[in-house]
């Protein structure tokens, strides 16, 4: 992948991860943790995983984009 193309997959990652906070934000605000009967709000851990991986993907992504720029001017 060239860095501009690095640079457009990072945003789309982004952009994800940004819709998969709200996804986690809106759960932890609406649901109850069934499982301890606490009442106490929580997130699914498929959510999380999800967001965890969404978002290490759009780093690495930017990561490569700079890297792919900087050997390509020779840095």
């Amino acid at each position: 992948m060239t860095a501009d193309e690095h640079a457009d997959r990072a945003a789309e990652l982004t952009a994800e991860a940004e819709r998969l906070y709200q996804i986690c934000l809106v759960d932890y605000h609406t649901n109850i943790n069934e499982d301890d009967h606490s009442g106490e709000p929580y997130v699914p851990g498929a959510d999380l995983a999800m967001l965890t991986a969404t978002t290490q993907l759009a780093q690495v992504h930017a990561t490569l984009a700079l890297r792919t720029e900087a050997i390509a001017n020779g840095r």
